[in-house]
């Protein structure tokens, strides 16, 4: 009968284990899911940044290219000349 509640013991020692071990682990997936739910917003916000300032650039580099050739319709007459 000794050796059974020994058993028993054991039994209830690594069942609380598993109970806190399980315990720690739903915490730490949530904190996981959390932490990802924001770096997915982050990533969100920067790919948004990305395409605005893909679009801001290409606007400057038409207003570039326009400056560039009125200088050269300016100029061009002048070589000509």
């Amino acid at each position: 009968m000794t050796k059974e509640i020994e058993t028993l013991g054991v039994l209830e020692e690594k069942i609380t284990q598993l109970v806190e071990a399980y315990a720690s682990l739903k915490t730490e997936k949530t904190a996981l899911a959390e932490k990802l739910g924001q770096k997915e917003t982050e990533l969100k916000g920067l790919r948004e940044k990305v395409v605005f300032l893909s679009e801001e650039r290409e606007t400057a580099k038409k207003k570039v290219e326009n400056l560039l050739n009125r200088i050269d319709r300016i100029i061009s007459p002048s070589k000509q000349a």
